[in-house]
């Protein structure tokens, strides 16, 4: 088996699938930055105590979410914070990959967080396998027997894996989404998606998305995004079923948002290379440039000022 790519896809079907392929071929364009997964399983008596006692459970979920402010605070500047990041990512290469040359090559180069940082315990151990290859080099060719790299080597395979990503800039694709005056949201969005607060988009009146552009969060559930912005929403639907104008967010509002966010995203560590963060001008679309909390405040309540009456 080949598999293409060596993202978030990857480190969970490749450990999966070598036990049972008698061999495995990943093919890496760039290495990611790993993190040990905090994973285990909950034995009866854990279970049982959870049971009765549920306040308990208090303290894994405090425990997780002092994880994801070290990593918001990482990939939001601060130094110290990223510096633990990339020590223990360190370790865990260290500790998992114990051939020097293997080591070398599943190093990033990149900053940390540029990319989507991977949350894995098994991926590393899986490209030390003896049955299992990493090849570097460009592919160049699919053949009918296997893919050719650069260096003119073919690997055959009898079966292929694209695990080579998706369009997350691509919003709403290929749903066909008609504003005032017969104005088309992709038209509007031909240069990159935007949307104040994530939701709301000039010219749209009564048009409210869930995790809309600069919605993904980069350390963090996305659920608590979408519950800040489900309550967002909440308020407005109940001031349009009080009788309430239709809600068309004001022009100048949704600009003036989304200058703030380019202008906090173009020194963010998500400008610092390609991903599918990003558009193909370099826009970032996906991810809000600080922490949740900010978001959740921001959102919490809807200022009826920011919204004009639509004509």
């Amino acid at each position: 088996m080949a598999v293409i790519g060596t993202g978030a896809s990857a480190v969970q079907l490749v450990p999966a699938i070598a036990d049972r392929a008698a061999r495995v071929t990943v093919f890496q364009r760039t290495p990611p930055w790993t993190l040990p997964k905090p994973d285990r399983r909950h034995g009866r008596l854990g279970r049982a105590l959870y049971r009765r006692a549920p306040a308990l459970m208090r303290v894994p979920r405090a425990a997780f979410w002092s994880v994801t402010v070290l990593t918001g605070l990482a990939v939001t500047g601060n130094r110290a914070a990223a510096a633990v990041l990339r020590g223990v990512s360190r370790t865990q290469r260290w500790w998992q990959v114990r051939d020097p040359e293997l080591r070398a090559r599943v190093t990033p180069v990149e900053p940390m967080g540029c990319k989507r940082v991977l949350f894995t315990n098994d991926w590393l151990p899986a490209l030390g396998r003896e049955d299992v290859e990493l090849v570097t080099e460009a592919i160049v060719e699919v053949t009918e027997d296997g893919l050719r790299t650069a260096d003119g080597r073919t690997h055959s395979c009898d079966v292929l894996v694209y695990g080579t990503g998706f369009a997350a800039t691509d919003f709403l694709v290929p749903i066909r989404v008609t504003g005032r005056a017969g104005r088309q949201l992709g038209e509007e969005w031909r240069d990159g998606a935007h949307a104040y607060l994530g939701m709301a988009v000039p010219g749209f009146p009564n048009l409210f998305l869930m995790y809309g552009p600069n919605t993904n969060t980069g350390n963090t559930s996305v659920l608590y995004f979408l519950e800040a912005q489900a309550r967002h929403i909440a308020q407005a639907v109940r001031l349009l079923a009080a009788g309430g104008e239709p809600l068309e967010v004001r022009p100048e509002v949704a600009a003036d948002y989304d200058a703030e966010l380019q202008r906090r995203l173009a020194t963010s560590v998500w400008a610092a290379c390609r991903s599918w963060y990003r558009t193909a001008t370099g826009r970032i679309v996906t991810n809000w440039p600080g922490m949740a909390a900010e978001y959740r405040r921001r959102t919490a309540r809807l200022d009826p000022t920011d919204y004009g009456h639509a004509r």
